[in-house]
């Protein structure tokens, strides 16, 4: 009986494990989608991830992402993605890469209201 107990407390751990794991997985596809849009959309940027975490929610509600833009390994960059409100926040680049998005006619340390 004890074995069959212990069985089925494990089995049910690891289900809620691959539960968390699948949502956490969607959130970090929802994260990667609103930054993609985001470099898109300010900085006629296109980018690839290469790291993907998602912070504790008992710290913040984000994803950290890191990635470069397509075909430009050298213009590297990281953002965060708050995972509640979608926003975007603390975009971090490589000096490549700002001079990349400098020579699309952006000034990226300026925010426009």
């Amino acid at each position: 009986m004890v074995i069959i107990f212990l069985l089925g407390e494990c089995q049910q751990i690891i289900s809620k494990n691959i539960t968390k794991n699948a949502k956490d997985q969607e959130i970090i596809e929802q994260a990667k989608a609103t930054a993609i849009k985001h470099l898109k959309n300010k900085y006629e940027l296109d980018v690839e991830f290469t790291k993907a975490e998602m912070l504790p929610s008992y710290v913040a509600h984000e994803v950290i992402l890191e990635g470069t833009v397509i075909g430009n390994k050298e213009q590297n960059f990281n953002i965060s993605v708050n995972y509640k409100t979608n926003e975007t926040s603390n975009f971090g680049m490589s000096p490549e890469l700002v001079t990349a998005i400098r020579a699309k006619g952006y000034e990226p340390f300026i925010e426009k209201k």
